[in-house]
């Protein structure tokens, strides 16, 4: 009860939030003359191209999820593996109006990259010479004065920051939390002082879920209620030239499904279940001048699959939620304005007193109880736009498995690890 409750009171507040920053928003975009939206406006319109052209060799020692990209180890013995491709090569096209009437901005994007279908070759239109694009961003913007309405799919508002590594997936499954979602999200910031700003941002995102009942509908959409993201942060001067942010971030949504009841006299009987996922964040980023940056993030919370908590696992055989915590820290040197070194470390460090499984009959389940990475690279600027890339990364998955036998349930578990040297030559679209 408490818990829906709380949902209704999240929905209420978000939606007096939007609505009274549309009403703002629509209020400025009419004219002083009352001739309103049938007023033909003179908009003051820009475009131009973003993204880049990235082509990747890398060589792991052993197989990791999925070659391309690396996640996490996978089990086995160590295989040397080579991997070349484009699929990271991304494409924005970013719109941009002016109405000289009003005092609303009005911004788009559009981004893809070709990562479509995964990274696994199983099929003819998976094959690395026939990729196929991937939605990254595709939102409108308007912004008047402090605020900003936002519709569309983007990145998460939680957990912003990402490390900056030739790993294309950035240390997800690894310690790094957060992705991109269709969202409706508002945003401000207040100047509290002339070192101090505020930010502000909320937005009511889609709960990406599952199907544990196999009723073919996203448990997430089956829940009939968003996913709710927040962040404050802090932000102001460091020293004569630097700038320093601290935020805080969280997330609250749930999934429904129905679920069996174990009645022996009532077998066709069903109940609706439904498992939440949460978390809460910080994020912190310290750059004293445009030489050093040292920044980082920390997460906690529980079914943090889709945001790539968790090491990707959001739920055991049990339908329980499995919690995580995890984070990661980075330092960027940049002694020329041509060469920049990053070194960083990040953990994903899953609950295992959530790794459950059915204590009936013969029952073995494997999970991920550890995964982390130590990084480090060197990125040369050839030109004003192409990067040659070097990044050499140490990785380390802990499988634990679980098996229920004849009465006794035991528990075993094993690391798996791989070195991985990473070439990327990158192109920016100017």
């Amino acid at each position: 009860m408490k818990i829906r409750l709380l949902i209704a009171l999240l929905t209420a507040l978000t939606i007096i939030a939007v609505a009274s920053l549309s009403t703002e928003l629509l209020a400025a975009s009419s004219s002083d003359t009352g001739a309103g939206m049938t007023k033909q406006c003179n908009h003051s319109y820009v475009f131009h191209f973003s993204g880049f052209f990235k082509g990747d060799l890398i060589y792991d020692q052993a197989r990791v999820n999925s070659g391309d990209y690396a996640l996490y180890v996978l089990e086995g013995a160590q295989d040397n593996v080579m991997n070349i491709t484009a699929r990271e090569t991304r494409l924005g096209l970013d719109f941009s109006w002016k109405d000289p009437n009003s005092t609303v901005k009005t911004d788009a994007k559009l981004e893809f990259d070709f990562y479509g279908l995964g990274a696994e070759p199983a099929g003819l239109n998976t094959m690395e010479n026939k990729a196929a694009p991937m939605l990254r961003h595709a939102y409108v913007k308007v912004t008047k004065g402090h605020w900003s309405l936002l519709a569309g799919q983007t990145s998460d508002v939680i957990s912003p920051l990402v490390p900056k590594t030739v790993n294309y997936t950035v240390a997800w499954g690894q310690g790094n939390i957060g992705y991109r979602r269709p969202q409706l999200r508002a945003s401000t910031f207040a100047d509290v002082s002339d070192n101090l700003r505020v930010k502000l941002a909320v937005a009511a995102a889609r709960t990406l879920g599952g199907d544990i009942d196999g009723n073919k509908i996203d448990d997430g959409a089956d829940a009939a209620v968003p996913t709710f993201e927040g962040r404050l942060a802090f932000c102001g001067k460091f020293g004569s030239e630097g700038i320093t942010e601290i935020g805080f971030s969280g997330h609250y949504g749930k999934e429904e499904f129905a679920k069996q009841k174990i009645i022996a006299a009532v077998d066709d009987s069903f109940y609706v279940s439904d498992i939440n996922s949460w978390s809460f964040n910080v994020d912190a980023m310290i750059k004293p001048s445009s030489k050093f940056c040292l920044k980082g993030e920390f997460f906690m919370g529980q079914n943090l699959g889709t945001y790539f908590g968790g090491i990707l696992q959001s739920v055991n055989p049990l339908d329980g939620e499995i919690g995580s915590k995890g984070g990661w820290g980075m330092l960027s040197l940049s002694p020329t304005e041509r060469l920049t070194l990053n070194a960083g470390y990040s953990l994903d460090d899953p609950d295992d007193a959530d790794f459950n499984i059915p204590q009936t009959g013969e029952y073995a389940q494997t999970f991920k109880d550890l995964n982390s990475v130590a990084f480090g690279n060197i990125m040369y600027a050839m030109t004003s736009n192409v990067t040659a890339m070097l990044e050499f990364s140490s990785l380390k998955t802990t499988y634990t498995y679980k098996t229920y036998h004849e009465d006794e349930l035991s528990t075993s578990s094993k690391d798996y690890d791989d070195f991985r040297v990473q070439f990327a030559l990158k192109a920016a679209i100017n």
